[in-house]
């Protein structure tokens, strides 16, 4: 997709998400760690299948990846303000690992794009804002390795800080309420890359 291969980018935690991603010249490997909640209601499934943890979780996969292909996988991205298409999702494969359930997938763009002297920004968010999607972090923000790129590019990651009006539309959603489309934007961390 964007400069030659490299190992982890972007990591992020989320509820039910933690995700990670890995930019590559042509796609974006990803990774989606689910929360530990979650991901033991999938696994308790799993195991129950009278066909296998491991065929179970390949028919999750397929699940995850038909919805959530009509929302580019919660993606969007940008190179110098210019919106960034996406092709469709290639290599998936769906494991636990540690007692958690891992979506690995590529995300290959449209067409590749070259950031020699371009930013690249992204953002990983549930258009209708119930899934948190956070890069991993500690106590002190997101972790530097997060989010990793070659050593002519500097990356950053920029923490959400959304519009107080937003927050409290957010919070007066009942449980049956469908929240505005786009909503989630505003409370998604940004990725920054500059080459």
């Amino acid at each position: 997709m964007l400069w030659p291969d490299f190992r982890p980018l972007w990591t992020c935690i989320a509820a039910p998400w933690r995700h990670f991603f890995c930019l590559s010249r042509w796609a974006p490997a990803c990774g989606w760690r689910l929360d530990p909640f979650y991901s033991l209601v999938l696994l308790e499934e799993a195991r129950a299948a009278e066909d296998g943890q491991d065929a179970a979780l390949d028919r999750l996969g397929g699940d995850m990846l038909v919805n959530l292909a009509p929302r580019d996988f919660f993606t969007e991205a940008e190179v110098d303000g210019k919106a960034l298409a996406f092709a469709a999702v290639s290599e998936a494969t769906v494991m636990a690992r540690d007692e958690r359930v891992v979506l690995h997938f590529r995300l290959p763009l449209a067409e590749p794009q070259d950031l020699a002297g371009s930013t690249l920004e992204y953002r990983v968010f549930d258009p209708s804002y119930y899934v948190e999607v956070v890069h991993e972090a500690d106590d002190e923000g997101p972790l530097a390795q997060a989010l990793s790129v070659p050593d002519a590019c500097q990356a950053s990651i920029i923490v959400a800080d959304p519009d107080p009006e937003k927050v409290m539309a957010a919070a007066q959603l009942d449980v049956d309420d469908s929240a505005p489309q786009g909503l989630g934007r505003f409370f998604a961390e940004t990725g920054r890359v500059s080459c």
